[in-house]
């Protein structure tokens, strides 16, 4: 595995990284890389297992997620679970094994494998009755969100058979998550569900948390990726972001204008990229050097980052200045 190179890819995530803090991407793109080998230096390693790193609000959309797709399945073998039963089955035990898995620091031996969750990393600080809070919310919002996606999303899938899915390559399932490619640049768009009746498709994506713009521009991603890989015009595209915690479905519209725009957002996104490797060639892939990736314009940010622990010393020498 410590052959395998280090290809440029664009993702949405990617583009919030680099735009919030140059160095994170520094981090999570070329740092990291080869930090899951056996000969790995201990920065590769340490920045691989802080990519890796999870937090309550991301286990949280993990949790909904993972029983919601239960859910579906159960839903098209006419076995009608409760909220209550899907949450006691599915959501309590992905929870309790996430947070003893990192309880239990096993991700020490893989990070990949297992969870590791930024606030027990980094949360030593952390009252036992701060940690008994933050435990309930995501206790809370998954059943919340269970409960709603039961109760408004579940019956407008009525009838979606297994066949009717468009297949979608998630993180984690095995081999690469799914992606299309742009002016010979691999571009990441991992859509939560897409299923067809028709000629029509649909793209649904989950939210457990607040509405957010950027969330349009994510939709917007996935229609590109629809046109791009399976040739579906966005007059056939309905895309729906579910924000199950609120109880609510918002429509984005499409059209071959706003998908032209996000084409262009996309490119310019990878030409800023392109000056932080060397001679711009992205297809060498070679970053400048560390201290060529900027840190983060408000330091208050990196407090709540994957790689704080990397970034410290050089934060706290600017204190001291």
């Amino acid at each position: 595995m410590g052959d395998l190179k280090n290809t440029f890819s664009w993702s949405f995530s990617a583009r919030e990284d680099f735009d919030e803090c140059r160095r994170r991407r520094f981090w999570a793109k070329y740092a990291m890389w080869g930090g899951w080998d056996a000969g790995a230096t201990p920065l590769q390693r340490k920045a691989y297992q802080l990519a890796k790193m999870h937090n309550r609000f991301s286990l949280l959309g993990n949790a909904v997620e993972h029983t919601i797709r239960k859910a579906i399945r159960h839903a098209q073998q006419e076995e009608m679970l409760t909220a209550d039963t899907l949450y006691q089955k599915y959501t309590r035990d992905y929870l309790n094994a996430a947070w003893k898995q990192s309880r239990d620091g096993l991700w020490q031996t893989n990070p990949k494998k297992y969870i590791c969750l930024f606030e027990h990393y980094y949360g030593t600080d952390a009252t036992e009755e701060q940690q008994k809070e933050w435990i309930a919310f995501i206790a809370r919002q998954c059943r919340l969100c269970v409960e709603n996606f039961i109760e408004t999303v579940l019956p407008r899938l009525a009838g979606i058979r297994q066949d009717d899915e468009v297949s979608i390559a998630h993180v984690g399932s095995g081999g690469d998550p799914e992606s299309f490619a742009l002016e010979g640049h691999k571009i990441y768009a991992i859509p939560d569900y897409v299923y067809r009746r028709g000629d029509a498709w649909f793209i649904h994506d989950w939210k457990a948390g607040k509405q957010k713009p950027h969330h349009r521009d994510q939709m917007l991603l996935y229609a590109l990726w629809a046109r791009t890989q399976h040739k579906v015009e966005p007059d056939h595209l309905t895309l729906l972001l579910e924000y199950l915690s609120l109880k609510d479905s918002v429509k984005i519209e499409v059209s071959p204008d706003l998908l032209d725009q996000t084409v262009e957002t996309i490119q310019s996104s990878i030409s800023e990229m392109a000056d932080y490797v060397f001679d711009g060639d992205l297809k060498r892939n070679v970053p400048l050097p560390q201290e060529d990736w900027d840190l983060a314009a408000d330091p208050m940010t990196c407090r709540l980052c994957n790689f704080y622990e990397l970034c410290k010393p050089e934060l706290d020498e600017q204190v001291d200045r």
